[in-house]
């Protein structure tokens, strides 16, 4: 491995502190990276701090995204987190409300508060201000289209990347294929639900789904642009028939190689799918990147991560060392490059690498100016999407009941999860 040496390096450390009798500081970094480069370059970053600070060890425990969640809440309430975790953004912001992330204003300093943009702050900030994690990774979601199935059907790519929402329902109309019996052999679009292509539809007509009160209570309220974007992402499957129900529920690395042997033409996904494209593609798929542009605003999914502390921990101090060494500038290019993602520094994003051709990371980059979660920044959004008003969406894609009945019950039966959840 890359960082084998500096692993000999830390252990020599330690070994000589055990030696002398001085005392070390020894910390926990939850973290759910998963992807092989990034977990490679997170080792190295860890074991090159051990070996520079043999006082204060990390040490690195892994659990999958899909746990996470359950794992910090289970750890926070028993008393025994982590000291740093590596979370969705919007995660640290419940956390800290929540009281188990720590507010890290005082431990910021004022270089890495100039460089991390005013829009990635907000993403971790209360409405006082209070900032539970530090931003390090984001994306720009995209669409992924084969250019192989573009160029058959006569399709050419608008110069700037970017379609309209009626170029994007007749470039999926074009390239749906069936065979004699009327079964489809390659639908036009894939765009799983979980994936929010339909949130940033939203934000694109300038649609509300949630709206705060003055007094900071939150509603269900639905306004007709929201309605209008989230029927445009609706018709795709039960009108236009372009687009798989598979969007309820999909597999990864099936979504890919359906991709990549003809299933889908396009698919929406994270620009880091990138990578997986040329691992699953064996370099031989010839694959580009599209977007959509909205006809009120240009925006697409940032999703980004931060790191934050645990408001319990007993060493807040040397974690809070440690987070500035892991967000820097150096160690942000190297963790979002492995991660093919973007870095929120803007020293970091001043780096060539982020605009080479190569593996189109100029493409991803153009887009970046939009990228912005979403979602409302409410407490428990995840919870009350999955829970209240995705089921109802669920129920339409099925066929099991119209739109304006959908919206109705999700609009009734959200507001009583919101009475629930306190935010009324």
């Amino acid at each position: 491995m890359r960082g084998r040496c500096t692993w000999l390096a830390a252990l020599f450390c330690v070994l000589l502190l055990a030696g002398t009798g001085a005392a070390r500081v020894s910390l926990k970094f939850v973290t759910p990276a998963w992807q092989p480069e990034m977990v490679d370059e997170i080792e190295d970053v860890v074991a090159e701090w051990n070996a520079a600070n043999p006082g204060i060890y990390i040490e690195l425990v892994w659990v999958p995204w899909e746990n996470i969640n359950d794992y910090l809440l289970t750890s926070f309430q028993a008393g025994q987190a982590p000291d740093l975790f590596h979370q969705d953004a919007v995660m640290c912001y419940e956390y800290g409300l929540l009281g188990y992330a720590e507010p890290l204003n005082a431990y910021i300093d004022a270089a890495t508060w100039d460089d991390i943009t005013e829009r990635s702050w907000e993403e971790v900030a209360d409405p006082q201000g209070l900032i539970y994690g530090i931003p390090f990774l984001q994306e720009t979601q995209v669409i992924f289209y084969n250019r192989a199935m573009f160029r058959e059907a006569g399709l050419e790519v608008p110069e700037d990347g970017m379609l309209t929402w009626q170029q994007l329902r007749e470039y999926a109309q074009t390239l749906t294929r069936r065979d004699a019996r009327g079964n489809v052999t390659t639908w036009g679009l894939m765009a799983p639900l979980e994936q929010r292509l339909w949130w940033c539809l939203v934000a694109q007509n300038g649609g509300r789904v949630l709206r705060e009160g003055d007094d900071g209570r939150w509603f269900v309220d639905i306004d007709d642009a929201a309605k209008e974007a989230i029927r445009f992402y609706i018709d795709l499957v039960i009108v236009d028939q372009v687009m798989s129900r598979e969007i309820l529920s999909y597999d990864f690395m099936s979504l890919l190689a359906g991709f990549r042997d003809g299933r889908y033409a396009m698919f929406s996904f994270g620009c880091w799918v990138r990578q997986w494209l040329e691992m699953v593609g064996r370099k031989q798929l010839d694959w580009g990147m599209l977007w959509v542009k909205g006809p009120v605003r240009n925006v697409t999914e940032a999703n980004p991560q931060a790191v934050g502390i645990y408001a319990g921990s007993k060493h807040k101090d040397e974690a809070a060392q440690f987070l500035r060494f892991f967000t820097n500038t150096e160690n942000q290019v190297r963790l979002a490059k492995a991660d093919w993602l973007f870095p929120t520094r803007s020293s970091a994003l001043e780096r060539p690498e982020f605009r080479s051709a190569e593996f189109q990371w100029d493409v991803a980059y153009q887009w970046l100016p939009y990228a912005e979660d979403v979602k409302p920044q409410m407490f428990g959004i995840l919870a009350w999407e999955w829970q209240s008003f995705i089921p109802q969406i669920e129920l339409v894609i099925l066929g099991r009941q119209t739109l304006e009945s959908a919206l109705q019950a999700a609009t009734v039966q959200g507001n009583q999860f919101l009475r629930r959840m306190g935010l009324q």
